[in-house]
């Protein structure tokens, strides 16, 4: 049981994990669009340029596309890790050779 435990508790941290990664990626997806946008307002002189905008712009474009790809890579780790987590609770509980007795009282 407390081995059930301990894979629950891992399950809901690496569903947590889950989740916090996929705000980074949908961050990321979001400067890869802001980055070059800016860009864009800038060429076409709806935003004054200045150095420090245009730098502003690319490190959005490139910082989106890394932390775009990085989260999008430690997701799947991590739901690959889950399952594994998973099976690992299911055989554990199978484990346990529970007896279903059939009256509906567990």
């Amino acid at each position: 049981m407390d081995e059930i435990e301990r894979l629950e508790l891992q399950i809901e941290e690496l569903r947590e994990a889950i989740e916090r990664s996929r705000r980074f990626a949908l961050a990321g997806r979001a400067s890869v669009i802001a980055g070059p946008a800016l860009l864009v307002a800038i060429l076409i002189g709806l935003v004054a340029f200045t150095p420090a905008r245009t730098v502003l712009a690319l490190a959005l474009a490139i910082g989106g596309m890394v932390l775009s790809g990085s989260s999008r890579a430690t997701t799947e780790e991590l739901r690959r890790a889950l399952t594994r987590v998973e099976a690992e609770r299911n055989a554990a509980i199978d484990g346990l050779e529970l007896v279903d007795r059939g009256d509906g009282s567990g």
